[in-house]
């Protein structure tokens, strides 16, 4: 028979409290990592940006574009060009040129096809707003739908694209 000394008690307990503590620094630990991250960053919220300095990197006439497009829709207008370099295969694609499909959009019957390109960039930034993507804020939510069959590619290209395209840029708020 086995009697539990105060001693032994007093010891579990401080076992436990220090296993408890070192429970929470994992935890706030792996809470700070995730928020480092730059795939984790939010396409929500308007970010202002230089239309001008987003001009030298996409195609010309298109940097106002993809900044109206992410003020009317409250999406981040260089996550905006990002997709859309990486699914345009930086604007110079077929489906790009042929369709005006500047934004990988698919229907059930192949890629969507648009009167213009700028037709299909405020298309797209009106449907991360809508169903399935709604209530999905980052691009390692939004790539699984966005691109099933490859969705950590589509992830790494997209921000690879951010990185490019906001090289060189100050943010429009910084110049006022």
């Amino acid at each position: 028979m086995k009697t539990n000394s105060i001693g032994s008690l007093g010891s579990r307990r401080m076992w436990r409290d220090a296993m408890e503590k070192r429970a929470i620094s994992y935890i706030v630990a792996f809470i700070v990592l995730l928020s480092l991250c730059p795939g984790e960053e939010s396409i929500r919220g308007f970010k202002a940006v230089d239309p001008v300095d987003l001009e030298r990197k996409v195609p010309k006439g298109y940097g106002q574009v993809f900044v109206q497009a992410g003020r009317q829709n409250d999406v981040d207008p260089v996550f905006l060009a990002a997709i859309s370099a990486h699914e345009s295969g930086q604007w110079k694609s077929r489906i790009a040129r042929r369709k005006n499909n500047w934004m990988g959009l698919m229907s059930r019957r192949g890629p969507k096809s648009f009167g213009s390109p700028r037709e299909s960039i405020f298309y797209a930034a009106k449907l991360l707003n809508r169903k399935p993507f709604q209530g999905r804020n980052t691009l390692s939510e939004i790539a699984p739908i966005y691109c099933a069959k490859n969705p950590r590619y589509w992830e790494s290209s997209v921000l690879h694209w951010k990185q490019e395209l906001q090289e060189g840029q100050t943010a429009a708020n910084e110049r006022e």
